[in-house]
C-alpha cells in the first residue's frame, strides 16, 4: 500500500450561532436555525479526527449542506429557479482560515463562501481518512478500495469547488488560499495521483503486463509533477515542504516506470536497453532519496516525517536492483548487447486503469425548508 505521509491542515473557522431573530420570526424558522447551528458544530467536530467513520461524515456533510441550502438557493425551485440566489444569502458572516496560510482568516458575508469552505474541508478530511487507512499495519483489499473511493470523492468535490469559486467575488484572487486555482489544481492532481498509486499497486499484485504498469507509473508520476508545478509561483517558505513531497513521489513513480520498462524490454530480448532503463530507475530513486531528506528538514504546513525510513520507501530499491541485476546477468551470459547512452522512452497513457474523479453536486434543499416556506 502507498504511504501518504504529507497532509495539509484542516481549515479553521469560527462558531456561527445562526441567530436571525429580527428577520426570521416564526418558531419553525428558529428551529431550522438551531438545527443548522448544531449540525455545523457536529460536522466540524468530526473533521478533527481522520479515524472517524466515513459514512457518518458523509451523512453529516450532506445533511448540513442540504439544510443550509435555504441560505444558498431561492426556495421557488419548482419554477425552474434552482440556481437563483436566496434572499438570505448575505445575512450571515463566515470566518475561515486556509489550509496553507496559517491563521490568516478571511471573513465574508456570503452563503456560497460557507459552502465552498465546508466542501474543501470535506475533501481534505477524505484525503486524511485515506491516509489513515493506508497507515494500518495490515491493509486488506476492502481497505484499499475504501481509500481509493475517498480520494476519488475528494477529487470530485474539489473540482466542484474550482468550478464554483468565482461565485464569491475576489475569492480566487488571494494567492495561496484554498480557492487559488493553483492550489486547487495541486490538490486535485495530488489526490488523483494518490488514488492511482492504489491502482498501480493492485496491477503489480495481480501481475499485469509490465507495459501496462510502466504506463500507469509514468502517468502517476506526471500527475505529481503537474501538482508540483502548479505551486511553483507561490510563497516557497509556505509551499516548499508540500512541493518536496510531490517531487519525491514523482521521482519514485518514474523509477517504478523505468523498472517495469526494463522488464518489458527484457521480455522482448532488448537486453541492452533493459539494462539502461533499470539504471535510469535507480538514478531516479537516488533523486527521490534527496527529496526525502529535504522534506524531513523543510519547514511549513504538514507533519514531521522521515519518508525514507518507511517500508513503502525501503522496498523500492530492492525491486529496482533485482530488475537491473537480472537484466545485466542476462546480457552478460546471453545477449552481449551494448548498453546505450540514451535511455529508452517511457510509455504514456495506458488504455485502462486511469483514475476518474467521483462527480459531486451540492445536495438538494432539505424538504424541511420547503415545508416551512
Amino acid at each position: 500500500m502507498a504511504h501518504w505521509f504529507h497532509r495539509n491542515p484542516i481549515k479553521a473557522t469560527e462558531h456561527v450561532d445562526f441567530q436571525l431573530k429580527a428577520i426570521l420570526t416564526t418558531s419553525q424558522t428558529s428551529k431550522i436555525c438551531n438545527e443548522l447551528r448544531l449540525r455545523r458544530s457536529h460536522l466540524l467536530e468530526h473533521f478533527k479526527s481522520a479515524s472517524n467513520d466515513v459514512n457518518v461524515l458523509e451523512d453529516d456533510f450532506k445533511q448540513y449542506l442540504s439544510l443550509f441550502g435555504g441560505f444558498v438557493f431561492a426556495i421557488d425551485h419548482d419554477k425552474g429557479n434552482d440556481m437563483k440566489t436566496s434572499k438570505l444569502a448575505t445575512l450571515l458572516r463566515f470566518r475561515w482560515s486556509n489550509s496553507m496560510l496559517g491563521m490568516v482568516v478571511t471573513e465574508v458575508s456570503d452563503s456560497w463562501y460557507e459552502v465552498l469552505n465546508i466542501c474543501v474541508n470535506m475533501a481534505l478530511w477524505l484525503s486524511k481518512h485515506a491516509a489513515w487507512i493506508a497507515a494500518k499495519d495490515e491493509v486488506f483489499e476492502g481497505d484499499a478500495k475504501k481509500a481509493h473511493t475517498c480520494l476519488r470523492r475528494a477529487t470530485g468535490i474539489l473540482i466542484y469547488v474550482r468550478e464554483n469559486a468565482d461565485r464569491v467575488t475576489g475569492l480566487t484572487s488571494f494567492p495561496g488560499s484554498d480557492f487559488d486555482q493553483a492550489v486547487l489544481t495541486a490538490y486535485i492532481n495530488q489526490f488523483t495521483a494518490e488514488a492511482q498509486e492504489i491502482t498501480m499497486a493492485r496491477a503489480i499484485e495481480l501481475k499485469h503486463s509490465p507495459s501496462l504498469i510502466t504506463a500507469l507509473a509514468y502517468e502517476t508520476s506526471h500527475l505529481f509533477i503537474q501538482a508540483d508545478e502548479s505551486l511553483g509561483k507561490l510563497d516557497q517558505s509556505l509551499f516548499r515542504k508540500w512541493r518536496f513531497y510531490l517531487q519525491l513521489k514523482s521521482q519514485i513513480y518514474t523509477a517504478y516506470a523505468y523498472a517495469f520498462l526494463g522488464e518489458n524490454l527484457l521480455s522482448q530480448n532488448k537486453c541492452g536497453d533493459a539494462v539502461r532503463a533499470c539504471r535510469e530507475g535507480v538514478s531516479c530513486f537516488d533523486v527521490a532519496i534527496d527529496f526525502a531528506e529535504k522534506y524531513s528538514r523543510a519547514n511549513g504546513p504538514g507533519i514531521t516525517a522521515k519518508p525514507d525510513s518507511h517500508l513503502f520507501f525501503r522496498r523500492i530499491r530492492p525491486l529496482l536492483e533485482r530488475q537491473m541485476e537480472k537484466a545485466e546477468r542476462e546480457n552478460g551470459f546471453i545477449y552481449h548487447q551494448k548498453v546505450p547512452d540514451i535511455c529508452p522512452e517511457l510509455e504514456r497513457k495506458p488504455t485502462f486503469g486511469l483514475v476518474q474523479p467521483e462527480p459531486f453536486t451540492i445536495p438538494s434543499i432539505s424538504p424541511v425548508i420547503d415545508h416551512y416556506h
